[in-house]
């Protein structure tokens, strides 16, 4: 016999396979199988939220605009003496609202003999553009943290070499009259692949897992005590050794 295929075979061939071929393209535009990405999909971050822009925009100079002109502080008040003990009931500058803790005076800040500037702890003069330095008389640990750029705001590079830093002045974000932070509604989370459910953490049942360990200590060191522990001496509540009592 022949190993040839017969010419009835060759036909059902060229019949069967494209049709075969046909069929399995159409099941497979019809996406039966849809693939579902487990990236899910990407955080709006919204403008405000990456804007550069400091929350203030402070006058880093002893002026005042008013009635077109712009005048200088010392321009009023080289005029008439002040009152040193002038504080929240001062008769000028009554749109300002001072609400600074029990810091409730104003020359505790504002230079009485020079009002172009601040005042130091001995009475000298602080330049109206450094604000840092005025607050770093009350607030120490936290004009270092400033410093250190780790409170506070920075914008430009933090390698060096690739250009340079601008640490924003305390008054950027802090108002001098009234320096609690206004509250800001938080940007949104960033919705990574390995984030999971963002669900509550669970805790031991006994509360902070740290006391827990205490306690574990504290039954350990009565046990010791007691004899019942590692360093248990062999002896049972009750029994005396006979060294002791000679």
């Amino acid at each position: 016999m022949s190993g040839k295929p017969s010419s009835n075979e060759g036909t059902v061939r060229a019949i069967v396979v494209p049709l075969v071929l046909f069929a399995l393209a159409a099941v497979l535009y019809g996406e039966p199988w849809s693939f579902v990405s487990p990236v899910p999909l990407a955080t709006v971050v919204p403008a405000w939220a990456v804007d550069e822009t400091p929350v203030r925009h402070p006058e880093l100079a002893p002026e005042i605009g008013f009635a077109g002109f712009t005048h200088r502080c010392n321009d009023c008040h080289k005029l008439f003496p002040s009152n040193p003990d002038a504080g929240a009931s001062a008769l000028r500058h009554t749109d300002i609202v001072l609400e600074h803790g029990i810091n409730t005076r104003c020359f505790n800040c504002h230079n009485l003999l020079n009002r172009d500037t601040f005042t130091d702890d001995s009475g000298g003069e602080i330049p109206y553009d450094q604000p840092e330095l005025l607050c770093a008389r009350c607030h120490g640990p936290v004009y270092r943290d400033w410093q250190h750029g780790v409170h506070g705001r920075s914008n430009g590079y933090w390698d060096a070499q690739s250009g340079l830093m601008t640490r924003q002045k305390c008054t950027a974000c802090h108002d001098p009259h009234v320096p609690p932070f206004p509250s800001m509604a938080p940007a949104p989370p960033p919705n990574t692949l390995r984030m999971g459910p963002h669900a509550p953490v669970e805790h031991l049942p006994g509360g902070n897992p740290l006391r827990v360990s205490q306690s574990s200590h504290s039954k350990r060191s009565t046990q010791d005590v007691a004899g019942d522990g590692p360093g248990e001496t062999g002896l049972h509540a009750g029994e005396h050794n006979s060294e002791d009592d000679r």
